[in-house]
């Protein structure tokens, strides 16, 4: 059960909690977004699958040993790069969104909610992976409770409809399935760091499986509480730069006042594991070099956090996730492999 709120804690951040990356991926694109919805769970429960077992497999401290595996020597430069800068962006994006939901929801200078972001994630990170891990499970099932719970609230006040977007809309990516692919993608680069080194620690690949598919199951109705709550708030939804709070003020007079603070909770999972997966990266886990490596990372992502986090979301992110569809197909291949071994 820890693997499997980990694997939710991973992936449910800032983009997932603001609405934007759910806005971006599968709002937009309307009712087909449903669907890709679907498929998007399925790629979470196999894909989580593979590479919690090949961690397990690999011994792995990091995401490299998995990423060798699964796309081999030649390739793994340059999928090694990609992770590891999407990892180190996507932190930075976290920082971002919790300096915009600070400032758009109470005027707060927008560097107090970043720094204080960053703070808070460097001193669990340095912590290793037992910090990582205890801070994901602890936090994801209120995260998951809550977004579901403010979800359906919105959905009733508002009324319940899948709408298009407004003229002038588009998704990020072109067609359901690319965007659904995209996005498995991207969050699966950014949750192997964590998978990788949980899978290590676990000896049998049915509790493997059973922590993937309820990983990705918890995700799934995420998402989807998610889509049909800003789509049913189309066009007012498309409007801010965390849709979600705007709804959870509409439920409830406290509710932007909630929101905020699990928004901040879910941003909180998410840089903890880019960070974490990041600095694991670059050196072993627990040494004097890592523990220094740590805030250093953490300052630097800072600044690019200037960029602003609806930007972050909409490139950096969509980018990582196709050049990691090279990573997919790996660990496609691997688990084919795998079970022409076993068979």
């Amino acid at each position: 059960m820890a693997a499997a709120l980990a694997y939710i804690g991973t992936v449910v951040g800032a983009g997932f909690a603001s609405g934007q990356e759910v806005l971006q991926f599968f709002g937009l694109l309307g009712p087909p977004g449903v669907a890709a919805i679907a498929l998007a769970t399925a790629g979470f429960a196999f894909f989580g699958y593979v590479a919690m077992d090949l961690g397990r497999r690999k011994g792995a401290t990091s995401h490299l040993p998995v990423i060798r595996a699964a796309v081999g020597r030649v390739l793994t430069p340059l999928v090694d790069f990609v992770v590891t800068f999407f990892l180190f962006g996507a932190a930075s994006a976290m920082f971002a969104g919790a300096g915009s939901v600070l400032q758009q929801e109470f005027g707060l200078p927008w560097v107090w909610g970043a720094c204080t972001m960053a703070a808070a994630t460097t001193l669990t990170v340095a912590f290793g992976l037992r910090g990582v891990v205890s801070s994901l499970s602890a936090v994801a099932p209120f995260l998951i409770g809550t977004v579901i719970v403010i979800s359906v609230k919105a959905m009733w006040t508002k009324g319940f409809q899948v709408t298009s977007p407004p003229p002038g809309w588009a998704p990020v990516l072109p067609g359901w399935f690319v965007s659904s692919i995209v996005y498995v993608s991207y969050n699966i680069i950014t949750a192997v760091p964590v998978l990788a080194s949980v899978g290590a620690g676990m000896r049998e690949p049915r509790s493997i499986r059973r922590s993937s598919i309820a990983g990705a199951l918890g995700l799934g109705v995420c998402l989807i509480a998610v889509y049909f709550a800003l789509v049913s708030g189309f066009p007012e939804s498309l409007n801010h730069e965390v849709p979600m709070a705007r709804l959870a003020e509409l439920v409830h007079p406290s509710g932007k006042m909630i929101y905020c603070a699990v928004f901040l909770l879910e941003v909180y999972t998410t840089a903890v594991a880019d960070l974490f997966g990041f600095c694991s990266r670059l050196r072993p886990v627990g040494t004097t070099v890592f523990k220094a490596l740590v805030p250093g990372s953490a300052v630097a992502a800072l600044l690019l956090a200037r960029t602003g986090f609806s930007t972050l979301v909409r490139t950096v992110y969509p980018l990582s996730g196709l050049t990691g569809l090279v990573f997919l197909a790996g660990l496609t291949v691997a688990a084919a492999r795998n079970a022409r071994h076993t068979a």
